[in-house]
């Protein structure tokens, strides 16, 4: 059976989730009425056999995992990843850039610096006008960074148009027993 990666991602997502419904309790209830033996030898075949259920859905799930890593590195969706997350990674660090104060002007930075060189320490409250904060970069540099910022956003916008292609156009196949095993439980 052939599978998209898209498809084959959606699929182990669906085994995770049937795999946590499947339940193996380790424990049981009994009551005065009920013969013990019984019903733990119920509840033990019933563990043992979801157990297995369980063990041989994990293996579907991490043999597809593995073909759709192998398929990912052989498409180029690995590299393209990571060329997402470094596009990320760097509108981030731009962020902060963009959104910092530019310097002031050097004759708005040198008045409130002379401000503060005449004016006497007792009228000043708690050292609250003791310093002059600027930023350090200018209107240009700060325009230039979001310029960047504006750059890398399309460059992601192209990255994720290039996986989403691959995915789709991208096929595993997934052999017999697996496929049975997955029909077998409804997942396909």
């Amino acid at each position: 059976m052939k599978l998209t990666l898209r498809k084959a991602n959606a699929l182990q997502n669906t085994i995770q989730d049937h795999i946590k419904t499947i339940e193996v309790a380790t424990t049981v209830i009994l009551n005065e009425f009920q013969n013990s033996g019984n019903a733990i030898y119920k509840a033990r075949t019933a563990l043992v056999g979801n157990d297995i259920k369980r063990a041989k859905l994990t293996q579907a799930l991490y043999r597809i995992r593995a073909q759709v890593g192998g398929a990912n590195v052989e498409s180029g969706v690995s590299d393209l990843l990571a060329e997402a997350a470094y596009v990320d990674k760097r509108i981030a660090q731009l962020k902060t850039l963009t959104e910092s104060k530019a310097v002031e002007a050097d004759v708005v930075l040198d008045g409130k610096l002379e401000k503060l060189r005449t004016t006497e320490a007792k009228n000043r409250i708690y050292g609250y006008s003791d310093t002059v904060e600027t930023g350090v970069l200018t209107e240009e540099q700060i325009e230039g960074y979001k310029a960047d910022m504006r750059d890398l956003k399309k460059e992601k916008q192209l990255i994720n148009d290039r996986v989403l292609e691959l995915n789709v156009r991208t096929e595993i196949l997934v052999n017999d027993e697996i496929a049975a095993l997955l029909k077998a439980e409804q997942l396909i």
